[in-house]
């Protein structure tokens, strides 16, 4: 195992590799949350090599700007030749999906494979899809309040704010899981787990590249095996993925039932069987 801080493109990123065997590189979302996919990690570290970090501006990464996608992009992969590795899968969740697909589109020559998970494609019109979704999945004390604070948090400043926004944080993630009772299990969503600033600004940022025409043109042109996972019980729906999925010319989509946002909460057994299923055999259907 091999872990520590390494310069990267003018920061110092935290990094974990354990295992051998084909590489794997597992992108966290947020974006400014930290890595939090050790449970997918322990899927896939008997057989295969697997890379974990904590994103520029993330937890136990240094928090040096600027923030924005395309520094994220150079970031991984400046990340990929200060470990010496020629080519690697990529795997991003929630917003790390964007990431991992993004990067695929500017080093598709880098990338094995493409394994986008409960990612919401790009279309912008999702955002909306998942905020109704969102609120009819709260228990109805837990929608009056969301939207209390929702309409209250700009009021607020300081420390006020700052708990506002935690609990507002903690409310949307209730709706993520189809077992509400492994809440416990979640990714932690508060101050000093995920940095606001990388959220606002990454956030911004990746809305404008998802209406690039020149992006969208990059990523009708990935040809590398991509597998898309959701969750069929995920609030963010998964026809924007599926859409997505269809502009690529080898890809194949599972939709996994009882599992929401975080398919290895839910479905540890079925997320570890479709992700091994796909590695084992994708390179049989290379094009």
């Amino acid at each position: 195992m091999q872990s520590g801080m390494l310069e990267v493109n003018g920061t110092k990123l935290w990094h974990l590799m354990n295992g051998q065997g084909l590489p794997v590189v597992l992108l966290h979302g947020g974006p400014g949350s930290y890595d939090y996919m050790e449970p997918v990690a322990e899927m896939l570290t008997r057989d295969y090599q697997v890379i974990r970090y904590d994103q520029r501006g993330s937890f136990r990464s240094a928090k040096k700007g600027p923030y924005h996608t395309a520094i994220m992009i150079k970031d991984l992969e400046q990340l990929r030749m200060s470990l010496g590795i020629e080519r690697w899968v990529v795997c991003g969740h929630s917003w790390g999906a964007f990431l991992a697909l993004a990067y695929t589109a500017c080093y598709e020559e880098r990338v094995e494979a493409l394994i986008y998970m409960s990612g919401t494609g790009i279309d912008p019109d999702w955002h909306q899809d998942y905020r109704v979704n969102r609120l009819k999945l709260m228990q109805a004390a837990d929608r009056e309040e969301y939207t209390y604070l929702r309409s209250t948090v700009e009021q607020l400043s300081g420390k006020e704010q700052e708990n506002a926004l935690n609990r507002i944080r903690y409310l949307s993630a209730g709706t993520d899981l189809f077992y509400p009772e492994r809440r416990h299990l979640l990714p932690k969503t508060e101050s000093p787990y995920l940095n606001a600033e990388v959220n606002a600004s990454v956030n911004s940022d990746t809305a404008n590249w998802m209406v690039k025409n020149d992006f969208r043109l990059q990523v009708r042109k990935i040809r590398v095996p991509s597998l898309f996972v959701h969750g069929a019980a995920d609030p963010r729906p998964a026809g924007y993925a599926a859409r997505l999925s269809q502009l690529l010319s080898n890809s194949r989509m599972k939709v996994l039932p009882q599992a929401g946002h975080y398919p290895w909460i839910d479905q540890p057994a079925l997320l570890c069987q479709t992700l091994r299923d796909f590695l084992n055999n994708y390179n049989l259907e290379k094009s």
